[in-house]
């Protein structure tokens, strides 16, 4: 081969390298300086975001708050079917901006009026709902149910399907978290006692369960379940009831249908759920802080919020991520 041959292929070879490393996207910075702070004295359990931008946030016995540029409307038992005793675990909202409330029973908000469904209204089999998702035709997938009591309800506006292990594949009664990613299915994380866990995905009414033989891991014991932008399902694994301080188990694991990979930043941390934002960076909340992974490596803070806790992280719809904690929420700027 001549030396011009030789001096092409050269240049060529470093053109494509060149190419290769101008097409890599470096791991995103996080944004953790938390500096905006938020309804003082509010212990917050859930957030949620509407088309128009308002916050809603659910909270310890404190009410529901609505929060705007223009100002905070709180709703509890002075001006809505919201009592004193109310605990809002989670909140979701539909295409038609009607607001979902998960509490004792399930909640509406319609902007005007609230409507309260519970067991003696409706089928569902127990008062205890700790979770909500809505597809993508505005069914309304709740849990409805305690240890080795009740299930899954889904509600379409008008019918009521409940699916307990007595009438569905349902392996346990306990649905701690739901999710349902892009093709309509629906994600369940089930937990029944420590080191029994199981993951559910439901279809055009076909059951598919997972076990640790699918995922290739044990699950101690399931927080919460998010799909992230690319279809594929992440949980967090709690260890709180775990009598070691230490573990050395998965802390977040991600699961593509098929096979799974597993996350960890430490082995005492107990992950009590997580939220993954637009850029797929996953935020795990912790008693005393937050942790967060932008795919590349874990940003730790454990100690920023110890005295007041975190309850719960959400992207805003300008992509600022709100810590809601037992005093107040915190906003990156």
């Amino acid at each position: 081969m001549d030396m011009k041959k030789i001096a092409l292929l050269i240049t060529i070879c470093i053109s494509l390298i060149s190419c290769d490393k101008s097409n890599d996207i470096a791991p995103e910075t996080i944004n953790t300086d938390f500096k905006t702070k938020i309804i003082d004295g509010y212990f917050v359990k859930s957030i949620a975001f509407d088309k128009q931008g308002n916050a809603w946030i659910g909270t310890f016995k404190q009410g529901l708050i609505k929060y705007n540029s223009s100002g905070v409307t709180i709703y509890n038992s002075t001006n809505s079917i919201i009592s004193d005793s109310s605990v809002i675990y989670d909140l979701a909202i539909d295409s038609k901006n009607n607001v979902w409330i998960a509490c004792e029973g399930l909640i509406k908000f319609d902007g005007s009026s609230f409507t309260h469904y519970n067991s003696s209204n409706t089928p569902m089999p127990e008062d205890f709902v700790s979770s909500i998702a809505i597809d993508s035709k505005d069914n309304i997938w709740f849990s409805s149910s305690r240890f080795r009591q009740g299930g899954i309800v889904k509600y379409d506006g008008t019918a009521w399907t409940v699916f307990t292990p007595d009438n569905s594949d349902l392996p346990v009664n306990f649905v701690q978290s739901i999710a349902i990613d892009k093709n309509d299915n629906v994600w369940l994380a089930l937990n029944e006692i420590v080191n029994d866990s199981y993951l559910a995905k439901i279809y055009n009414d076909k059951w598919t369960i997972y076990t640790s033989s699918e995922l290739g891991f044990t699950p101690y014991y399931f927080g919460n379940i998010q799909i992230d932008s690319k279809n594929r399902l992440c949980g967090a694994i709690d260890y709180s009831l775990s009598s070691t301080l230490y573990n050395n188990g998965t802390q977040v694991f991600i699961f593509d249908g098929k096979t799974s990979e597993s996350l960890k930043f430490d082995n005492s941390t107990n992950v009590k759920f997580l939220t993954i934002d637009k850029n797929d960076n996953i935020w795990c909340g912790m008693y005393g802080g937050y942790a967060v992974f932008n795919g590349d490596k874990w940003t730790v803070e454990g100690s920023r919020f110890k005295d007041d806790g975190v309850f719960a992280i959400e992207q805003s719809n300008d992509n600022k991520i709100w810590i809601g904690t037992g005093d107040g929420i915190y906003i990156n700027d």
